[in-house]
Parts: structure tokens; C-alpha cells; sequence
């Protein structure tokens, strides 16, 4: 598990600091990287993949989502650990709340899931939106997250169906770079170059199968 972690952080967007004291973040501020704990609440659709997640639901994931901010617009890439999607989002922030929409996905396809009887699918990200509360000087928060995927026979771009999935997650805030963004260190969290970011333990540890889609399996 820690070297699956290491290859998510080190592909994701970095929070680490080239010099100088890190940025002070105002009450506002929902900039750097966060941890969450996600946890699916529905499955529907999806011909024959939104059946079989049924066993999946209460399963859990954990993203890192690195967030940018100026003014009220937001940027942002979210990874995730068990299903294996790294993704940009846009969106806003205002009041202590925050909302995210997909734009392109490095990664956000899955492969290889499993139907009752055997059946195989590959799925495809096509939507997602990610609505929260949280601030950096609070340091905690939570929301939920709606997603749908196109699912597709290997080998074949023609979506069979269309999988509507629902998650809710709380996440915990890791720190706030300058405005110089580089690459994590490769420690299961990320530190800053000059020193060190204090981050309070998780109360669900890393678990040793995170994501869904392979749940059930």
C-alpha cells in the first residue's frame, strides 16, 4: 500500500514550498492540499456494473485533492487512491463552501470490473462534481461527491450504459504552498522543503483496499 501511495502523491500536483515562510491563509481560504475519506452512499444505473456495486455501497476511498485559489475561482487536480482516477476540476468558493466541476482527466479510466456472471466492463469518467464546506484555518470539512461513468465492453468506445454514482466524504487540511507548486517529496504526506507541515492523525487509518469498483470482488 505506502508504494501506491507514494506513486498518487508523487503524481499529483505538489504543496511543497521552495523558500521562505509559507503563505498565512486567510479565513477564506480553502488553497493546498487536503486528505478525504470517501464513502459511496448509491449506485444506480450503469447496466450491468451499477448491480454489482450494490455490495459496494459503504465501501471506502481516499483522494488528495491540491487546490488553487484566486479571488473566488478555483483550480484543482483530486486523485484517487483505491479507484485510480487523477482529474482537473474547476469551480468557486464563497461563505465557507466550495463547488467543483470536472474538466479533464489524466486518468479516469477504470478497467477490468466485474458483473454478476462475469461479465467484464471498462468504465470512463464523463462527470463529476464535488460540493464541500471547509476552510484552511478551520482544517476540517466535508461534502459529497456526484459522479457518472460511461460503461463499455473492452476493446469498444460505445458506452452500454451510464452508471450514476454518490459518495460522501469528510477531509482533513494538509498545508498551503507558495505559490511555487513542484512535486510531492514521496512521503505518504507531503512536507514542506524548509520544514515540516503538522497534520493531525487520521481517524480512519489508510485501509488496505480502498475504492469500489473492485469492492466486491
Amino acid at each position: 500500500m505506502p508504494s501506491r501511495l507514494t506513486f498518487v502523491l508523487v503524481a499529483l500536483v505538489s504543496m511543497v514550498a521552495c523558500g521562505g515562510s509559507p503563505i498565512t491563509p486567510s479565513s477564506s481560504s480553502v488553497a493546498g492540499a487536503w486528505l478525504a475519506n470517501s464513502t459511496l452512499t448509491s449506485a444506480s444505473g450503469g447496466e450491468c456494473v451499477g448491480a454489482a456495486l450494490q455490495a459496494a455501497i459503504g465501501g471506502r476511498d481516499v483522494f488528495m485533492a491540491a487546490i488553487q485559489q484566486s479571488g473566488g475561482a478555483l483550480a484543482a487536480t483530486l486523485t484517487s487512491t483505491g479507484n485510480g482516477t487523477s482529474c482537473a476540476f474547476s469551480g468557486n468558493t464563497a461563505n465557507g463552501s466550495l463547488t467543483l466541476n470536472l474538466t479533464t482527466c489524466q486518468a479516469g479510466r477504470v478497467g477490468g470490473v466485474k458483473c454478476a456472471g462475469g461479465a467484464v466492463r471498462d468504465l470512463q469518467l464523463a462527470a463529476e462534481t464535488v460540493t464541500a464546506s471547509g476552510s484552511s484555518t478551520a482544517g476540517t470539512g466535508g461534502g459529497t461527491d456526484v459522479s457518472s461513468w460511461n460503461v463499455m465492453t473492452p476493446g469498444s468506445a460505445a458506452p452500454v450504459g451510464v452508471l450514476n454514482l454518490t459518495a460522501s466524504f469528510t477531509w482533513i487540511f494538509l498545508g498551503v504552498p507558495s505559490s511555487d507548486y513542484h512535486v510531492f517529496t514521496g512521503t505518504i504526506f507531503p512536507g514542506y522543503a524548509d520544514g515540516t507541515i503538522s497534520i493531525p492523525a487520521d481517524p480512519n487509518p489508510f485501509c488496505s483496499r480502498c475504492g469500489w469498483f473492485f469492492a466486491a470482488q
